[in-house]
């Protein structure tokens, strides 16, 4: 929650229509597997879909009975979701191309519920959410349930998320927007100070992938009071990052069961994956894949030998990267070839290719020699 307050634009104001839910209309689209006590709600929603509503009416379904609940919105479409998204016995949520709107609405107000939820996926959605009541969020302080979310969660999905302004930008005055970035300095302070850690002791799969606007402090505030001790797959694509950030750096420190950072398509020019010195790795016969495709690096690291040696392995693959035929790329073959004696199901790494000045055309890794390096 405390990253997606990061997350927040100024833009268009949102018109919405007003609808609500009974009881019948969730029984209808909620049928009942009775074998396994499990409800399954498929709703598409054209003009509002109130989380409260649903959120009552699990309330009243027998304690043993769990939920989940896929949303569908059609362009007009609005899901009033606020977080941190609990409602008895729901134990997953997806939630694709909707406006969800309120969403900070109850930031202040415990839920008495508790943790759930095992699988979140939110795609192709925007968070619609008021400057003010955002400037008010920043300034208070932050309870566990609001700051980690559910941590029962075994997959949470966040996948083009974007986000906008529900405001009037006539009522919005300068000393709004002064206020607000203040707020975000003493926000971003806070963050270090908090006495609580986050514990997502199931969470295996995070996808934060196509962000068009990812805070620069996105993983930094991810790690700083978390911890993910079993997270072994890290989607985080079409980002637009031009660096690796530190936290990803020292992947053994904050990640130490990973086994795929995906990171391609963003903007990237060189890497560090060997980070700080770390005692507490735990050696693994797999290696963890960097999949760095589709940036633009150009620059291959004086260390990469020490990929292979360490107590994980590690996998860096650069296709599709302004690669140069050079003693720079020598050095990367000189790495795959040893990798594909060790991890033989890696072959198409040999294909990655370079780009040769001399010859005007791309040279395979495999095939390239350089007599001058």
């Amino acid at each position: 929650m405390l990253r997606h307050l990061l997350g927040i634009l100024v833009g268009i104001y949102l018109i919405l229509a007003v609808s609500c839910q009974s009881r019948s209309f969730f029984d209808m689209n909620c049928p009942q597997n009775i074998s396994v006590n499990l409800r399954k709600c498929e709703v598409f929603v054209e003009s509002r879909l109130y989380f409260s509503d649903f959120r009552h009416w699990t309330s009243e379904l027998e304690s043993v009975v769990k939920v989940s609940l896929d949303v569908t919105c059609s362009s007009k479409g609005v899901f009033i979701l606020p977080w941190p998204m609990k409602a008895r016995g729901l134990i997953k949520l997806n939630v694709k191309g909707c406006v969800l709107a309120e969403y900070f609405s109850e930031s202040l107000t415990p839920t008495n519920l508790k943790d759930e939820l095992l699988e979140l996926s939110l795609e192709n959605c925007v968070i619609a959410s008021n400057v003010k009541h955002s400037i008010d969020a920043f300034n208070k302080p932050v309870s566990q349930e609001i700051g980690c979310g559910q941590q029962t969660l075994q997959r949470s999905v966040w996948r083009n998320i974007s986000y906008t302004n529900t405001n009037d930008m006539a009522d919005i005055t300068i000393d709004d927007f002064l206020k607000f970035f203040s707020s975000l300095d003493q926000f971003l302070n806070r963050i270090i100070q908090i006495r609580y850690r986050c514990k997502y002791s199931y969470l295996e799969y995070i996808d934060e992938s196509i962000g068009s606007i990812r805070s620069k402090n996105s993983i930094l505030m991810m790690t700083a009071y978390s911890d993910f001790p079993k997270l072994h797959t890290f989607l985080w694509t079409y980002n637009g990052y031009s660096s690796v950030p530190k936290e990803l750096t020292d992947w053994r420190k904050y990640f130490p069961q990973l086994e795929l950072l995906d990171l391609s398509y963003n903007n990237i020019t060189k890497f560090n994956f060997l980070g700080a010195p770390f005692t507490n790795t735990v050696s693994k016969p797999e290696p963890l894949v960097i999949d760095l495709t589709y940036n633009s690096v150009t620059e291959i690291p004086v260390d990469m030998p020490d990929y292979l040696t360490g107590s994980v392995a590690i996998i860096v693959d650069l296709t599709g990267n302004p690669l140069m035929c050079d003693c720079n790329f020598l050095r990367y073959k000189n790495y795959v070839m040893h990798a594909l004696k060790i991890f033989q199901k890696y072959k198409n790494l040999s294909r990655i290719t370079c780009h040769s000045v001399i010859m005007h055309r791309k040279i395979q890794l495999v095939n390239y020699s350089n007599n001058n390096c």
